[in-house]
């Protein structure tokens, strides 16, 4: 430092011995900072020689303190010159004019001081002018981060550089990053490289300036780095999701920049289906058919990304109730478990089991599964469960049980009810239950001790049933199980009277006087409804009267009539044959009767017998038998029978009736004598070849002769024929039978005509005039 003294020696000294006075400027340094500075001056060197008549000469500038300047000191700055007048000084920083005095003083001294300082002598001569740089020396300032302009994306490569104002320049760089709420050194140098950055690099990064007067740190720089969307993710309200509740789904993911579109999707099966777009996708009243797993897809500019697939836990109350049983068929007689099972969310916590009985379900069980043991038909009821959880209760369906058994109750029916008209058709049918259904049915009837097979089929129809086919009836059902039989049934065949008899008591004779009996009986289904009584008086009947049963009291020979009984039900009626009785009397009214019988071969039975004498076209009797009382010269004319089925017809010979003698009868009263009959009896046995007379050629007797039957269109016999078959059938309507001429007081023995190998036996009468029957 020059001493001030000196100076003023300087100025006093005379031009000619002027020399040379160094001074030192002062530089500043680029950079300040905070901390403490320092400052330099360079010397500068002016030449002091001047001349009395100019202006201030050798001006220069001093820095107070010497030395380096540092950050905050005071500094005083002081302008020198030589000049014989008074001097005046201005200080200028730049253009800035900034002091007037001789010294200029700078207090606390900042970096932002360092810079060109010039002072400005004049006098009235002239002015003329010094400069002085300052140079500030300071810690690191204003440090900051920069990184390479444009976007960062993820994967590319990012250098960071750190740059700060110091003086001296700045000698070390460190580098840290934030890792939560701490700094980690991660690096040392001005520039910090991350290759292939990624969104794991995005701390807040900062660097500290140093050189020898102290550090700075930057501030913390995060990076916007730019990437695709990540971690993207569904999130719904919290809590329990209930079934018909409002739901909202939301998807969110980290991506920079922000993602522009959202894009919602359903599984269904194996597939995703889109259903919405936007942030947040709103499903009203959820049910169980929205448990879809759900994502969705967000994205920006660099792409896209899917959430995880999302299932809903809906929780609602059981649903699709239903029973299952053990698999297989069922069989009568073994066990069978049931099963119940649902959805239901939260699972079910209680199971209850019911059968139906009727209209009425009755609880039998608790628990998921239900066993019957030895199960059997009549455990055949609907059954069904119940579940339950906390949220509510369902039941299942009916479920009922296909047992699989051999038949039972095995019977037979008709479809007639009441029983069966005879002559009509019925159709039996076997029914049963069975399970599965019978394969085969079979038909058997009751042969005395034997059943026969009749038939097979579940019906068996029985046309024009007739009384003969009253057997019993049983059928067999089978199916692979079993065979089993139904009980014997019998036909109950409905008919009108058959074989309507009649029956004496006592029976064989009775005696003129005592009381006759007489029972009607039938066969009948239904039973005889009522019974009638005719006796044959003439050619008529006479109704005697009414009940099963008919009685003659103190019967005589004149009841010695022909009788018989009408029985009839809601079917039909029939009457029984004549049937005469045996009185047994004292002898009276003796007298000779004829009785001529007309014996045929044939099948079908003859249905009707018709007598004729010979020379008459109409029959003079029907019947198999004719009697003959009170005969007459008119009587011994042949006589000849006609027999007729359903096939054809027939006529016999004729057998002429002779009589021997005049008959006398004579009649005497008790214990009176009878005399002068004739005592000779003659029996005739004549053999008569019986052979078929049809009417096409056949000769028959007219008269005393045999001639030709003609053809059957101009045949006066069959004309006649014709109008005794119209009678006959108006007299069975009439239901009455003619069987003879009337009855006379004289009385004839009957004459009986058997047949024995195709031949007639004739026998002859007794009698006081004894009558034959001759050959012809």
């Amino acid at each position: 430092m020059v001493h001030p003294l000196s100076l003023v020696l300087l100025l006093m000294m005379p031009p000619q011995l002027s020399t040379y006075y160094s001074l030192y400027h002062r530089t500043a340094s680029p950079t300040a900072s905070h901390s403490n500075s320092t400052a330099t001056i360079t010397p500068v060197t002016h030449d002091v020689s001047t001349s009395m008549t100019e202006g201030p000469a050798n001006v220069s500038v001093s820095v107070s303190p010497s030395g380096e300047i540092v950050k905050g000191s005071s500094v005083t700055l002081t302008c020198y010159c030589l000049s014989h007048l008074t001097v005046n000084y201005t200080w200028f920083r730049g253009t800035t004019l900034i002091g007037t005095t001789q010294s200029y003083r700078i207090y606390r001294i900042t970096a932002e001081d360092s810079g060109e300082y010039m002072c400005k002598a004049s006098n009235a001569r002239g002015d003329t002018n010094a400069t002085l740089t300052l140079s500030v020396l300071y810690s690191p300032k204003s440090v900051m981060v920069t990184r390479p302009p444009g976007e960062i994306f993820e994967g590319r490569s990012v250098t960071l550089t750190c740059s700060c104002d110091a003086n001296p320049p700045v000698v070390n760089y460190t580098w840290f990053k934030r890792s939560g709420t701490e700094d980690s050194q991660i690096w040392t140098g001005q520039n910090y490289t991350i290759e292939h950055i990624s969104i794991q690099d995005s701390y807040k990064y900062k660097c500290r300036a140093s050189n020898r007067l102290g550090s700075a740190l930057s501030e913390s720089v995060p990076f916007d780095i730019l990437y695709s969307p990540k971690r993207v993710m569904v999130t719904r309200p919290p809590g329990e999701i209930f079934e018909g509740y409002l739901v909202t789904l939301t998807c969110s993911c980290d991506a920079n920049p922000p993602v522009v579109n959202y894009t919602w999707f359903k599984r269904s099966g194996t597939e995703d289906s889109q259903i919405w777009t936007g942030q947040n996708y709103t499903i009203e009243h959820i049910s169980i058919q929205d448990s879809y797993k759900y994502k969705c897809r967000a994205s920006n500019r660099l792409g896209s990304a899917f959430s995880e697939s999302v299932p809903f836990d809906i929780l609602y109350s059981p649903r699709r109730v239903m029973v299952t049983r053990s698999p297989g068929e069922i069989f009568e007689g073994r066990s069978v478990t049931l099963t119940c099972s649902c959805d239901a969310n939260p699972p079910v916590v209680n199971y209850t089991w019911f059968k139906r009985s009727g209209t009425e379900d009755s609880q039998i069980w608790t628990g998921q599964k239900y066993t019957i043991e030895h199960i059997s038909i009549q455990d055949s009821y609907k059954y069904k469960c119940r579940a339950s959880n906390r949220l509510g209760s369902a039941l299942s369906e009916s479920v009922p049980f296909d047992i699989l058994y051999g038949p039972k109750r095995v019977e037979v029916s008709s479809r007639s009810s009441g029983g069966i008209l005879e002559g009509h058709s019925v159709t039996l049918t076997c029914s049963n239950d069975a399970n599965p259904e019978v394969e085969s049915y079979t038909w058997f009837k009751r042969s005395e001790k034997e059943d026969l097979q009749i038939s097979t089929g579940q019906s068996y129809t029985i046309k024009h049933i007739k009384i003969t086919d009253n057997y019993k009836y049983k059928c067999k059902a089978s199916n692979r199980h079993r065979s089993v039989f139904s009980e014997y049934t019998p036909l109950d065949i409905l008919y009108g009277p058959k074989r309507v008899e009649v029956s004496s008591r006592p029976f064989g004779g009775i005696i003129e006087g005592g009381s006759l009996t007489l029972t009607c009986s039938s066969e009948a289904n239904p039973p005889v409804k009522s019974y009638t009584w005719f006796k044959r008086s003439g050619k008529e009947d006479l109704q005697i009267g009414t009940g099963q049963s008919y009685t003659i009291k103190h019967i005589s020979i004149e009841d010695s009539d022909k009788f018989r009984c009408g029985a009839s039900n809601q079917h039909g009626a029939a009457f029984s044959e004549y049937t005469p009785h045996t009185i047994l009397y004292s002898p009276k009214n003796t007298s000779v009767t004829v009785t001529l019988t007309c014996m045929a071969h044939a099948n079908p039975p003859v249905m009707d017998y018709a007598w004729y004498k010979e020379g008459e076209s109409e029959p003079v009797a029907y019947g198999q038998t004719y009697s003959i009382t009170s005969i007459t010269k008119e009587d011994i004319e042949p006589f000849y029978c006609k027999t007729r089925n359903r096939i054809g017809h027939d006529f016999a010979r004729p057998v002429p009736v002779t009589c021997i003698g005049q008959a006398q009868v004579a009649a005497a009263g008790i214990g009176g004598f009878c005399g002068g009959f004739a005592a000779a009896v003659l029996f005739t046995i004549l053999w008569i070849r019986r052979k078929k007379w049809k009417t096409d050629g056949r000769k028959y007797w007219v008269g005393k002769s045999w001639r030709k039957n003609k053809t059957t269109s101009g045949n006066e016999y069959e004309v006649g024929e014709s109008r005794r078959k119209k009678k006959k059938e108006a007299a069975i309507e009439d239901v009455y039978e003619n069987v003879g001429p009337d009855t006379k007081d004289d009385t004839y023995a009957a004459l009986n005509i058997k047949s024995s190998d195709d031949v007639y036996e004739s026998l002859t009468t007794e009698s006081s005039a004894p009558c034959a029957v001759t050959q012809v």
